[in-house]
C-alpha cells in the first residue's frame, strides 16, 4: 500500500498537542504509533505531521517490524462504512 499512512485508516485517530506543538496519534487496533526517527520517550510519540506517525509496537507489546507505513489490518477511511464493518466483525 504505497503512499498510505495511518492517517488514512479508520482505526487511526490524531490530534494536535498544544503543549508539545506537534501531533500525536492512537490506533484503536492496539498499535502504538510513533515517529520512527525519534528514539527517546516521550519525543517519539509526537511528530510535526500526523503522517509521520507509524506503527512501531504491535498490539502484544512487541516491536513491530514493518515493511510499509501501515499495518496489515489497515482499512481505508473511504471504505469504512458501518455495513462493511458489521460484516467484517460478523455482527448483525
Amino acid at each position: 500500500m504505497p503512499g498510505l499512512h495511518c492517517t488514512d485508516c479508520v482505526y487511526g485517530e490524531f490530534s494536535y498537542n498544544e503543549e508539545w506543538g506537534k501531533y500525536q496519534g492512537s490506533c484503536s487496533r492496539g498499535y502504538r504509533l510513533c515517529d520512527p526517527h525519534e528514539t527517546q520517550d516521550p519525543h517519539r510519540f509526537f511528530s510535526e505531521k500526523p503522517e509521520g506517525l507509524v506503527p512501531t509496537i504491535d498490539p502484544f507489546g512487541k516491536e513491530y517490524l514493518r515493511d510499509d507505513n501501515v499495518c496489515p489490518q489497515f482499512v481505508h477511511s473511504a471504505d469504512g462504512t458501518v455495513d462493511k464493518f458489521r460484516r467484517f466483525w460478523n455482527r448483525t
